[in-house]
Parts: C-alpha cells; structure tokens; sequence
C-alpha cells in the first residue's frame, strides 16, 4: 500500500511539474484553455445546474421528494427497480446532466432517504449527459449533425437503460423494504435560513466543478501539445475532458461516421473530469466510486456498438 501511494505521488508531482512547464513555456495557450472552461462554467454550467442545486437541496431538507413521485413508484419499481427518491435522483441526472445524479445519489443517501444497496445502483446509470448538451453542443455545434438528434437519444438512454437492468440484479433490494433506518424527522431552520443553506450548498459545489473544468480545460491543452498521437489524439482528449475533446473529435481528419461514434462513446463516458467532478460529490457520503466507474465502462461501451450498428442500418 505504501509503494502504491509513493508511486501515485510521484506521478501527481510530475504531472504537476509538466503543466507548470507547459502554463510557463506556453502561456498564450493556458491563457485560452483556460478561458474556454470558464467560458463553458459561466455560460452552460452554472445557469443549468444551480437552480437545480438550489431547489434540491430544498427539497431533499423538507423530505418531499418521495411525496412528489409516489403517485409514480409502482412504474418505477417495475421498470428500475426504484424507490420515489431513488426516481427523483434518476429523472434529474437524465435533466440535468452531469454530474447532478451522482450528486443528489451522496445526499440523498446522507440523509437516508435511500439505502446503500440502492445508492451504488444509481451511480451506475443515473449520472448522465444532459439532453440540451447533447443536442446543442455535441449533435449541432461540435458534429454539425441535428438530423441525428432523435437517435442519438435513443442510442444513449438506451444503452443506459440495459446499464440499469445489468446492474439491478447486483444491488436490487425491495425499495418498501429498505437495509437502513430512515432519518429521523428534526425540526426544521427557519424558512431563511433554509433557503441560505441550501444556497451557499450549491454554490460551495458548483465552484468545485468549475475549479476542476478550468484545471482539466488546461490539462488537455497540455496534452495536445506535448503527445503525439497521430488519429487517436482526439479521443484520447476525449475521454480526458470531453468538452475539450469533443471539438477536437470533431476537427480530426477521420470520417464523419467514425467522428459520430467516437463522440458518442466519449459523451457517455463522461471522461475523467467528469469522473473527479463525480468523486468530490460523493466523497463525503463515504459510497465508493467503483459502481460509478462500471456502469459508465458498459453504457459508454454499449454506447459505441449501437452508434456503430445505427450508421450500417441509415
């Protein structure tokens, strides 16, 4: 365990050292990488995702949003093997895109509204991309392909979907019958005070996924300047940060129909900023990152042999 930890040091110290090198050597270019984050924190980032942090941690505090989909659970329970909260985390990390599910699975779980078992579950299929980033960025600005936006919907959640249903028989436990104790009900701050809690939650989150966005954003650039890898660059950054990489898909010299499967793979995948973003909201709630990890492997692999098999079928 020691030598692994060294080694993991030694490797975080040169990739420090190598990106201070790049940011000195290389300044207008980490100057415009890192601009481009921050532009895509600023711009697509915070507007979707805050009110949404903001409303849930509300709604997760006042305990309704298994009342607000309760009329829903029977569906859901077939379906998904759900309980109403664990529906609630799925329904917004399909909306909301990433990394909301992951998040809204570490507090609902904190707060034991759901049990581990169902927890894990849902960090295997319900962290996705959201579907105004799918259709307005990757389809309409990256690949400059809208007339594959209803497929490409079905590609993605489809390949999630048998995620979910892989996974099920591992974690699933009667949703009415949950392996934990539920929280017992504390009177609650007042409506303010509330209100400035769940605020101040979001924005301590929302600057954390911006930090990493700007730092990945920098890396990438980095990495393109100093690999190189022929074809395979572009995917590689890709799965590194996909909203860097996927332009970079986009801009290769491969075919359009190899542009589009990549870029869905790496969509799904969600790359590794997406997994650092993933691991600093479920870190506290004390869930492993392996289930994530897993069920993002199938649905990115399943992902690029149904992008492959709906391109010889048009």
């Amino acid at each position: 365990m020691t030598v692994r930890i060294f080694k993991a040091k030694n490797i975080l110290t040169l990739g420090i050292a190598l990106l201070l090198v790049y940011m000195f050597t290389h300044p207008q270019k980490a100057l415009h990488a890192s601009q481009q984050g921050l532009l895509l924190w600023f711009h697509t980032l915070l507007p979707t995702l805050l009110p949404f942090m903001i409303l849930s941690n509300l709604v997760i505090r006042l305990g309704t949003a298994e009342k607000l989909l309760s009329p829903f659970a029977p569906l859901f329970r077939v379906l998904f093997g759900l309980s109403p909260a664990g529906t609630y985390v799925y329904l917004l990390g399909l909306l909301c895109g990433y990394p909301m599910g992951a998040k809204l699975t570490a507090d609902l779980y904190k707060e034991k509204r759901i049990p581990k078992s169902e927890a894990m579950y849902l960090l295997t299929f319900s962290n996705n991309p959201s579907p105004a980033f799918l259709s307005s960025y990757v389809l309409l600005q990256c690949l400059c392909m809208p007339q594959y936006t209803l497929a490409s919907f079905g590609i993605l959640y489809a390949s999630n979907y048998i995620t979910c249903l892989f996974f099920r028989r591992r974690y699933q436990t009667a949703p009415s019958q949950p392996d934990h104790k539920r929280k017992e009900i504390s009177p609650l701050p007042p409506a303010g005070k509330l209100l400035d809690i769940s605020i101040m939650n979001a924005f301590e989150t929302i600057t954390r996924l911006g930090g990493f966005i700007i730092l990945f954003s920098v890396l990438s650039a980095a990495l393109n300047q100093y690999l190189a890898l022929g074809n395979a660059t572009p995917f590689f950054l890709g799965i590194f940060e996909i909203s860097t990489g996927l332009p970079a898909i986009a801009a290769s010299p491969l075919s359009a129909q190899a542009r589009y499967i990549l870029s869905m793979g790496c969509t799904s995948l969600g790359g590794l900023c997406v997994l650092a973003q993933t691991n600093t909201v479920i870190r506290s709630s004390g869930l492993p990152l392996l289930p994530y990890v897993e069920g993002k492997l199938l649905n990115a692999s399943l992902a690029l042999l149904f992008s492959l098999l709906f391109l010889k079928c048009v």
